[in-house]
């Protein structure tokens, strides 16, 4: 009976110890004032989303960084984002795919009014009615379909994105 108090206290010695070897947490040792989604880049050449639309013929295609605030978010799986652009429109940020077809990450739903960096391609598509539809669905939106039409869109497949802190 005496030597339960004993095994006890060598079991917690051995944890102990265990727990002192484990290697350091690299996000909790360095300070970053964005919360990383996919993969961690740095926001150093970061572009306005503004600039981007006035230079879009340079940019398609290419892989860009660009920050902006967050307009809406899938409410559905947090797939994909848009920002705002200041004319009333938005570009929109798609969240990459494994080769399997599942997200390589997701970000979270209640980032609206957040200031966002994402890195990826950017590219311009034509949104036919159904995916509009599909698209105001996972936003939470009703939409009217009699009054869609296709229309152009400019979107970046993110490989990574840095969210800001919430504000005041």
């Amino acid at each position: 009976m005496k030597r339960q108090p004993a095994v006890f206290l060598l079991i917690l010695l051995v944890l102990g110890a265990c727990q002192s070897e484990q290697a350091p947490d690299l996000a909790a040792t360095t300070a970053s004032p964005y919360e990383v989604y996919g993969e961690r880049f740095s926001d150093e050449g970061a572009v306005p989303v503004q600039a981007v639309l006035a230079e879009r013929a340079t940019y398609l295609g290419q892989t860009v960084k660009l920050e902006g605030t967050v307009s809406e978010v899938c409410q559905m799986a947090g797939c994909w984002l848009t920002l705002q652009t200041g004319d009333g429109g938005n570009v929109r940020i798609l969240v990459a795919r494994k080769e399997d077809g599942s997200y390589a990450f997701t970000v979270p739903k209640n980032i609206s009014g957040r200031r966002v960096v994402v890195q990826g391609t950017l590219a311009e598509e034509t949104l036919l009615e159904g995916t509009q539809r599909h698209l105001a669905e996972d936003a939470g939106r009703e939409v009217d379909t009699a009054s869609l039409q296709p229309q152009k869109e400019l979107q970046v497949t993110a490989q990574g994105v840095l969210i800001g802190a919430a504000g005041p």
